[in-house]
C-alpha cells in the first residue's frame, strides 16, 4: 500500500528533523548557545542566531501538527520542544541540557 501525500510529507520532515537534530544537540553540547533560545531577550537574539535551530524548531512544529492529525506523537520531536519551551532563572544552561538529550538518546558526544 502506498503512502498518502501527508505521510510522505512527514517522512521527509521526521528524517529532516533527525539528520539536523543530532550535530545542532553535538554542538550545543559543545558550548554552542542557540538550540533551544533559553534566553530570549532581543540582544541574546542577535548575538546567537543559529540558522539550523531555527530549522529544527519549524520542522518540529510542522511535524507537531501533522502528527496530531495521525493521533502519534514523535517523542524526539516532543521533547525537542519541550526543551525549546523551558523557562527560568535555575534551568541548567543549554550545553547541559543537550548533552542529557543526548545521553538519553544514546548517543556519546
Amino acid at each position: 500500500m502506498r503512502a498518502s501525500p501527508k505521510e510522505q510529507r512527514l517522512e521527509a520532515l521526521e528524517e529532516e528533523f533527525k539528520s539536523l537534530l543530532i550535530p545542532s544537540l553535538k554542538e550545543c553540547a559543545n558550548g554552542r548557545w542557540g538550540l533551544f533560545k533559553q534566553n530570549r531577550y532581543p540582544e541574546a537574539d542577535r548575538a546567537l542566531q543559529w540558522a539550523e535551530a531555527d530549522r529544527l524548531r519549524g520542522l518540529a512544529d510542522e511535524i507537531q501538527a501533522i502528527r496530531a492529525e495521525f493521533g502519534e506523537p514523535n517523542a524526539m520531536c516532543e521533547r525537542f520542544l519541550r526543551c525549546c519551551a523551558e523557562r527560568g532563572e535555575n534551568l541548567p544552561g543549554e550545553p547541559k541540557r543537550a548533552k542529557k538529550f543526548l545521553k538519553s538518546l544514546g548517543i556519546d558526544w
